[in-house]
């Protein structure tokens, strides 16, 4: 089978399967339909519990300064090929269990729902589900528009090839400062998120990338310490409700 025929047959969600983010971190993102995943991969493999399935392996609560409490779930992702189950693909959802807002402290009963929905689609994207949306090429919950869908741009005429110009090195470095504070800041804007704190941050960094201080890191370690933070508290949190 072409190592890519699942991820593209799963990857770009129709439009009624996406609402436009209008605030937050995300505005301008697409949020994708749960019940939509599940049709997706209930047509590729077949129906919950004979073509795809998942366990939830554990969950547990943990309070956060704000005196909410979050609940997370770790689950593993299960879907059936010609030679039986596939290898298990874990992920994490996590959601308020109690919220606070402008009038007072709520509890959630559908806290567990929701952070298993949240691993499930975690799960579901490394398979392909809603990868468009995942890698930017749908905004603002249209996947239909020619200018949004992945293969426009392969299908666009290419402009003609300008001369090659000389390099110039001291505009390379200034765009890879660029590059590298923009990094920076994606990352202490998911750590405010996060509710996060430097210790934990370090903490981090050493395990996964073996360096002292975030800013020992590179560039590409910073983006993607920024993309899995979420993860990578979560697995803190677990060691530590485990020891």
């Amino acid at each position: 089978m072409d190592n890519m025929e699942i991820y593209n047959s799963l990857c770009t969600p129709p439009n009624d399967a996406l609402k436009p983010i209008g605030f937050g971190n995300l505005k301008g993102k697409s949020d994708i339909n749960p019940q939509w995943r599940y049709e997706a991969i209930t047509n590729q493999f077949g129906p919950c519990g004979q073509g795809w399935k998942f366990t939830i392996d554990s969950h547990w609560t943990q309070p956060v300064p704000s005196g909410e409490v979050m609940v997370y779930a770790m689950i593993s992702f299960y879907y059936k090929t010609a030679d039986g189950w596939s290898e298990p693909i874990p992920a994490y959802g996590g959601d308020f269990l109690i919220k606070k807002d402008k009038n007072g402290i709520h509890g959630n009963d559908e806290a567990m729902k929701m952070a298993v929905t949240d691993a499930l689609g975690t799960a579901m994207k490394m398979i392909g589900v809603a990868a468009d949306v995942y890698r930017g090429l749908i905004a603002n919950g249209a996947s239909d528009s020619k200018y949004a869908r992945r293969d426009y741009a392969a299908s666009a005429q290419q402009p003609p090839k300008q001369p090659r110009q000389p390099v110039n090195n001291q505009q390379v470095e200034k765009t890879k400062d660029e590059i590298r504070a923009k990094a920076i800041r994606s990352l202490n804007a998911e750590i405010e998120r996060c509710g996060a704190d430097s210790k934990g941050v370090a903490v981090i960094a050493k395990e996964k990338y073996g360096k002292e201080t975030v800013m020992n890191m590179t560039t590409t370690e910073i983006c993607e310490l920024a993309n899995n933070l979420e993860i990578y508290l979560m697995e803190q949190i677990k060691k530590a409700v485990s020891a």
